[in-house]
């Protein structure tokens, strides 16, 4: 299968662009080395964000409905995977049992209490970072935080056991090829970062993707810390933790340098 494909098969199962049409049947073949597809799928992601927030200038929307509408877009794009991903784990992982138990409360798909506190948190983050951002520092946040997160997310598949024994990331986890994978699949994303930063001349966001990759590396750490390694709940709280993080330091970077 050609890299186009990988990448467009990668993209139909981790977003809701429609550009490959998925065999459930046969997912778990399909999806077998497909992690290290994950930064480009950012890439796109932030592409569309990107789009959508060039619209938003085009009509003149203000800072707060542009922040409403791009949080809402980057939930739809992915189809809320991440963030029912940040809120099963933050139930099992704030309810300070067992890690066993731990894993137990996260596979409940009902959501806890711990679940909706920290998915509003992660949601009013994202919303007041985009409602604040504007000009280069939008450009820069959207096109690139998308893909340094599932950077990150590649970081915590390859890096650290996964604890169950079934599971859609259990195949992502096999079959990565870890640091070789991390190192192929930070190519693109390295590679765009010097074509924005060429383009907005500015040095000083590249604080943005750093800022990304280190948010996402220490959640990852940390939950790994808290649960003896990893599950497809905390590969998505690793990419929103990343994301928000992204964002709240572009914020600030764009008030401290204008």
């Amino acid at each position: 299968m050609s890299f186009f494909r990988r990448l467009a098969l990668t993209a139909s199962y981790v977003t809701c662009l429609p550009i490959y049409k998925l065999n459930l049947e046969e997912s778990d073949d399909m999806l077998s080395g497909l992690s290290k597809y994950l930064p480009s799928v950012g890439l796109l992601i932030g592409i569309c964000l990107f789009l959508g927030a060039k619209v938003l200038e085009v009509v003149h929307a203000p800072y707060l409905v542009q922040g409403v509408v791009l949080t809402v877009l980057w939930f739809v794009f992915t189809s809320g995977l991440h963030l029912d991903g940040l809120m099963d784990a933050a139930d099992g992982i704030f309810s300070h049992q067992s890690p066993a138990r731990m894993l137990e409360i996260m596979q409940d798909p009902r959501v806890g209490n711990f679940g909706v506190i920290v998915g509003i948190l992660l949601l009013l983050s994202k919303f007041s970072a985009l409602s604040s951002l504007g000009g280069n520092a939008l450009f820069a946040s959207l096109f690139l935080i998308p893909a340094f997160a599932r950077l990150a997310e590649v970081y915590a598949i390859g890096k650290f056991n996964y604890l169950r024994e079934q599971g859609k990331g259990k195949i992502w986890h096999d079959t990565t090829d870890y640091p070789r994978d991390l190192w192929m699949s930070a190519f693109l994303p390295v590679a765009c970062t010097i074509g924005v930063l060429y383009k907005i001349n500015s040095l000083v966001f590249l604080a943005v993707p750093a800022a990304t990759l280190l948010g996402g590396i220490v959640c990852a750490r940390w939950l790994n810390k808290k649960l003896g390694g990893h599950t497809g709940d905390t590969y998505g709280a690793t990419v929103e933790v990343a994301e928000a993080a992204g964002l709240l330091v572009s914020a600030i970077v764009q008030c401290a340098h204008f």
